[in-house]
């Protein structure tokens, strides 16, 4: 049984998110390719994880790796503020992730709200009902 209509192929795929003139494609936070992908960077590290003994650094990078393959899938028209193009890659990914700290805010925010994952179909019948 289901009530809201998600896009399971926008959960991992993901959506457009429109950030300082890039297109940043981000898919849902938590979605089955981050949560397998977590599963295992954390193996090594399980025991610092559940003692709260992991190092803040570590666990950055752990989650930024995972991020950067998972949820950040992607981007266009990305120049950074000295002008810069870049291409879209899993290290530029963690880069951006680890070095703007109000872009990694953005993302992560996106990435958990529920209403940029809705199956499009059903989010023009809400904005009718709504006008």
């Amino acid at each position: 049984m289901k009530l809201t209509p998600v896009s399971e192929i926008a959960e991992v795929e993901g959506s457009d998110l429109v950030y300082r003139g890039a297109t940043l494609i981000v898919a849902r936070a938590n979605n089955k390719n981050f949560k397998r992908m977590f599963r295992e960077v954390l193996k090594p590290h399980k025991k610092e994880f559940e003692d709260g003994r992991m190092d803040d650094n570590v666990a950055e990078d752990l989650m930024n790796g995972c991020i950067a393959k998972t949820i950040l899938v992607g981007w266009s028209s990305f120049k950074d503020v000295t002008g810069k193009e870049w291409k879209y890659t899993v290290q530029n990914a963690e880069a951006l992730l680890k070095d703007d700290r109000d872009a990694f805010e953005a993302i992560t925010e996106f990435s958990e709200n529920i209403d940029n994952y809705i199956i499009e179909q059903e989010q023009e019948v809400k904005e009718k009902l709504s006008a």
